[in-house]
This record gives C-alpha cells, structure tokens and sequence, in this order.
C-alpha cells in the first residue's frame, strides 16, 4: 500500500488516501476502478511527527526552533521552572507557559531531516499579521531548553512534516 496526504483538517485531524499499487499491466487495465478508502488519524499530544525533506536547500520553510535564553523574572533570573506551567497531560497552555521570558528563534536546519520526535501539544492561535487563525505544533527538540514550532497547515501542504499516530479510526 502507497500512503499519500491528501485533506488535512483544523483539529489536528488528518486524513490519507490509500492506494494499491501493481505489477501486472494486464489486471490493472481488466479490474474495476478502485473506490478510494479514507484513513481518518487523530494527531496530538504523545504522537509522535517525522520531519521530512525540508523546503528550503538548507533549513524548513514552516517548522522553527525556539531556544528560551531567559525565564520570566518570577522564575529568577536564568533559572528554568521546575515544574511545567501547563497541562502536560493534553499539551494545553503549552504557548503561555514556554514563551514567557526570551528566547533565540532560527528556522530549523536541515540537519534535523529524518529525526522522529514527540508532540508536546498543539493549539490554534491568532496570526499577529494578519488576525487569521494558525494551527501550531509543538514538538521536543530533544535539546535543553528548546521546542520546536510547526506551522502546521503549510508544513503539512509543503511535506516537510509527517505523522506515526497512536490512535487510528477507519471511516
């Protein structure tokens, strides 16, 4: 079977078209049409995301790498929280909470091609430009102090990012 991305609604749902693929010219020219099959895929927190080939020869066009350099000065100064702000159970209040203080932004370079890494939450927030609505994943960098951003709707489009959900739903 051949997955290819084909709808991806708000929610974080995502759904694929399953395809068979085979050899024998003559039985593909004799059968029926295929009736295509949806594969409906809940993605959230715990799940885990593939990033792909990336837009851009050198870095994602849509994924981001946040490094906080600096807590919230009811933290301390420079001294990361102990204990999450947020829920870590759903990944809701993920934004309010990592993005207090500052922090280093760069797009994510291609170097992290490949790399599998778990999903800390998603939420919709308001694009400061334009007012629209954005949804926004977050993942673990696997490095201290750091998230990785996903400009869900355009990294999905674009393939730079894929899916191994934990849940499946046959439509």
């Amino acid at each position: 079977m051949k997955m290819k991305l084909i709808y991806v609604k708000v929610g974080f749902m995502a759904f694929f078209f399953l395809s068979s693929l085979t050899s024998s010219k003559s039985y593909a020219q004799n059968r029926p049409p295929a009736i295509p099959q949806e594969e409906e895929i809940e993605i959230g927190k715990g799940d885990t995301a593939v990033l792909k080939v990336p837009k851009g020869a050198m870095e994602y066009a849509f994924i981001d790498i946040y490094r906080k350099t600096r807590w919230a000065p009811n933290d301390g100064p420079n001294i990361p929280k102990s204990t999450p702000g947020y829920d870590t159970a759903t990944g809701n209040g993920f934004y309010a909470d990592f993005f207090e203080g500052d922090f280093d932004v760069a797009e994510l370079p291609s170097d992290f091609k490949g790399k599998k890494l778990v999903i800390l939450g998603v939420e919709v927030l308001k694009n400061k430009n334009t007012g629209a609505d954005m949804n926004i994943m977050y993942l673990n960098s696997e490095i201290p102090n750091s998230v990785i951003w996903v400009d869900f709707d355009e990294a999905v489009k674009f393939n730079e990012i894929g899916f191994i959900p934990r849940k499946k739903k046959i439509k």
